[in-house]
Formats: C-alpha cells, structure tokens, sequence
C-alpha cells in the first residue's frame, strides 16, 4: 500500500461524497445511499507509478520511494459504477461543457488535496468499470486503502485512484476541480 499523506480516521455512518458541478442534481450521499445502488465486483490489478524508481535513480534522482518492481497488486473490488452515479445526477454532456469528472479525498496535506480527473467519455462508458469501491476481496476497505469509499479506475495508475473519495465535480477543465485550496494534479 501506498499513501501520500496521513490516514484520515472515518466513520462509515458520517461519512458523505458530493456530487455537483454540470449535473442536473447535485446530490451527497450516504455510504448506506450508495449501498442501495447496483454494484459490481471485479478483479482490477493496480500499479504503482513509482515502479522501478530504484532503476531510475542509478540515472537520475526521482521524487519518492526508491524501490524495485515491487508495486503491483490485484483484488477484487466491490462498488458501484461511476457512470450510475453520475447518471442519477443528472450529468450535463460535453456539449453542455462536462469534459471532466473531478475527484477529491478528504486527504489534507502539505501543499493541498489529493485529486485527479478523467475525461467524461471514460466516467460516462460503462466498459470502462470506472467504479467507486467500498470492499476489497470480500471486506470492507481497510484505512490504509480508503476507507470508506475509494475510486478505481481501471488501466490507469495506483496513484489515481483517490482514497477517502468524498467530493466528484464535473467541469469543462481539467484542474481546478477543487473550490477550496489547492489542487495536487495527477
């Protein structure tokens, strides 16, 4: 597991995950409001960005944990899909200027929140199985790997896969998804 800041400690029961930006219904949510929505299990395998840093670090120094090819991991996670959920929300279209769906954790860290963003066209295709997790292999998510609520986004790295997930924005930008403080891009 990897984490780029302190565990938050979270109770399942308060905590929530908003929904706003271009949609119809801005709308937050319960973990229980989401458990009530058709989910899906699947084995996704997530890798590290930082594989190999140690090779690259014989050639030039890199920012981050110097280790082999060690970041590699596959489970079956358990979540509703993300194109469900932004379906209930009434998702406005690209043309309506929703290009981007924007995720944050309630990770605080030094020079901001932890963030990523896809395209509309990968949140919205459901071969995708972009998926907001709450179980691994069978269990509730641990801490140390987002609970209560994580996105997984498959074929994509580790490190985009936002944990403690609590706000999605949908914008016709890619950064800036965040209206509070600064925003650590992926």
């Amino acid at each position: 597991m990897r984490n780029h800041g302190a565990v938050p400690n979270i109770k399942w029961e308060e905590h929530r995950l908003s929904v706003t930006g271009l949609v119809g219904k801005p709308t937050t949510f319960t973990m229980d409001d989401l458990l009530k929505l058709p989910s899906r299990e699947l084995p996704i395998t997530l890798v590290c960005a930082g594989n190999r840093r140690k090779e690259e670090n014989l050639t030039a120094q890199t920012i981050g944990f110097n280790w082999g090819a060690s970041g590699v991991g596959t489970s079956v996670w358990k979540g509703v899909r993300l194109c469900d959920v932004l379906k209930a929300c009434g998702i406005k279209t690209p043309k309506e200027g929703a290009n981007h769906v924007c995720f944050v954790g309630v990770e605080k860290m030094p020079k901001g929140r932890y963030g990523t963003s896809i395209t509309y066209f990968t949140a919205m295709d459901p071969a995708c199985d972009v998926l907001l997790a709450w179980e691994q292999n069978g269990a509730r998510l641990t801490p140390d790997h987002g609970y209560p609520l994580r996105l997984i986004i498959p074929g994509y790295i580790g490190g985009r896969m936002i944990k403690w997930l609590n706000e999605i924005t949908v914008r016709d930008y890619v950064s800036g998804c965040v209206s509070e403080g600064p925003f650590l891009t992926l």
